[in-house]
C-alpha cells in the first residue's frame, strides 16, 4: 500500500511538473485542481458513509451456503433404498 502511494505521488508530481514546465500551465490552475480534487474525494467519502446504513437495509441477507452453514430445513441424512441404484430386486 505504501509502495502504491509513493508510486502514485511520483507520477502525479511528474504530471504536474510536465504541465507547468512544457505546457505553460499556471501554478494557480494546478493549485485549484488540487484543492477541488481533495474536496471531491472528501465529499465522496462523506456520501459513502451516509449511504452505508441505507444500502444495508436493502441488501439481501446472505444465504447460509455462503456462510458455510447448512440450511436449517435441509436434511443431510441419506436413506439407502434397494431401488436407489436403479436395479430391481424381484
Amino acid at each position: 500500500m505504501v509502495r502504491r502511494f509513493i508510486s502514485a505521488s511520483f507520477f502525479a508530481s511528474a504530471f504536474i511538473w510536465v504541465a507547468v514546465s512544457f505546457f505553460d500551465v499556471e501554478i494557480e490552475v494546478v493549485r485549484v485542481l488540487f484543492i477541488y480534487s481533495i474536496g471531491f474525494v472528501l465529499l465522496m467519502i462523506f456520501i459513502g458513509l451516509l449511504l452505508v446504513p441505507f444500502i444495508s437495509l436493502f441488501r439481501k441477507k446472505r444465504s447460509s451456503l455462503l456462510e458455510g452453514k447448512p440450511p436449517d430445513d435441509a436434511d443431510h441424512t441419506r436413506t439407502t433404498d434397494s431401488d436407489s441404484d436403479g436395479s430391481q430386486s424381484g
